[in-house]
């Protein structure tokens, strides 16, 4: 082998494959490129600008070492596919025989006019932190704009705050017409009603046009706040791969296999699969598709062919916490919504955080 598997990436996806490649194969060499020691349990992050703790943090960097697994300091800047060489951000270069891209995705600043100057984007560490602090300092008018490529966090911002800030008023606008594409009537209306038994509204006058200095411009309407944020849209954080294995947004094309081409794997929020193929959303796609890509990465070492680790015509589903209920969907029609879903998803939650040691953050 040149150098086993790199896995470059620090969040979720990162440490489940290259956990999940060690079970598959204990001789595997494998390598993480990350600047990350911990993993914050990003999925809790909605519950913060509630007044709630800071979410649990999982020792990654402890549990790869565990594992067997080398951990380098830093980002990748570039990438020789032909050579199956990366370049740091540092200058070194690591060698590999198979790469997995694990890298996830940011915020889309730029996507809509105005947002970067007058928008916080809560899905990002840095803004979720000044978003929290300024809800907790006193904003009044809350607006969270949903939708695009990850719509659950916006709508359950919305809901935590709604349901534990009194003094807020919160509204929670539909920027590019998710309700209707992935909701549904039924599910809208149930949204409607949780939303104004809080005192809050839920606006759907779209798409979202653009943001100014206090005010979300919409193509039927406007709504006025003095706090903005934007929890979607997103882009891929592939900067430094070739710009040919890319989608319009940055991120990184995979087939029904996870493979983006030979030698380069994907996995979580930075892939952009087949249009016959869905994800769930990011954790559970991540602990979905692991071992299905470290069996698949295996093969590769082997040179065997990769085996398909998405079926076609999985439904599309979301089941967002809305702060003491939960919503499932599926396939525009609605389930179930109340404590029942919640109650599914909160189990599944804290089996993860059991099985990976999580540690309550640091205050």
């Amino acid at each position: 082998m040149n150098g086993g598997v790199v896995v470059v990436g620090g969040g979720f996806g990162a440490l489940e494959v290259a956990l999940a490649l060690k079970a598959v194969d204990v001789r595997i060499p494998v390598t993480v490129v990350s600047s990350e020691t911990a993993v914050v349990y990003r999925p809790w992050l909605i519950r913060v600008p509630a007044g709630r703790s800071k979410p649990p943090v999982i020792p990654s960097a402890r549990l790869l070492a565990e594992a067997g697994i080398d951990v380098i300091a830093g980002r990748a800047a570039t990438a020789d596919l032909a050579k199956r060489r990366l370049v740091l951000d540092s200058g070194r270069e690591v060698g590999y025989d198979q790469l997995v891209v694990a890298t996830g995705a940011a915020a889309d600043r730029d996507r809509v006019p105005g947002a970067r100057e007058h928008a916080l984007f809560p899905c990002d560490a840095v803004d979720a932190a000044e978003f929290a602090a300024r809800v907790g300092a006193g904003s009044a008018e809350v607006a969270v704009v949903f939708g695009w490529e990850r719509p659950g966090p916006g709508l359950e911002y919305a809901a935590w705050i709604a349901a534990h800030r009194r003094g807020v008023r919160v509204t929670a606008i539909d920027g590019d017409g998710t309700l209707e594409r992935r909701f549904g009537a039924k599910a809208t209306a149930w949204l409607q009603r949780l939303f104004e038994s809080r005192g809050a509204r839920l606006v759907s006058e779209g798409p979202l046009e653009r943001v100014d200095a206090g005010r979300v411009e919409l193509a039927a309407g406007s709504v006025a706040a003095d706090l903005i944020a934007l929890a979607s849209p997103l882009r891929g954080s592939t900067e430094w791969l070739p710009t040919e294995l890319l989608d319009p947004i940055g991120r990184l094309r995979v087939d029904q296999t996870m493979t983006a081409t030979a030698g380069v794997f994907g996995i979580g929020d930075v892939v952009a699969v087949p249009g016959d193929y869905r994800l769930p959303p990011a954790l559970r796609s991540i602990q979905a598709t692991s071992r299905g890509v470290a069996l698949n990465v295996a093969r590769a070492l082997r040179g065997e062919a990769p085996q398909a680790v998405l079926r076609p015509g999985r439904p599309d589903m979301l089941m967002p916490d809305l702060a003491g209920v939960a919503l499932l969907v599926r396939d525009r029609r609605l389930v179930l919504g109340g404590r029942l879903p919640l109650l599914l998803r909160s189990l599944g939650d804290r089996r993860y955080l059991r099985s990976r040691n999580a540690q309550k953050a640091s205050s």
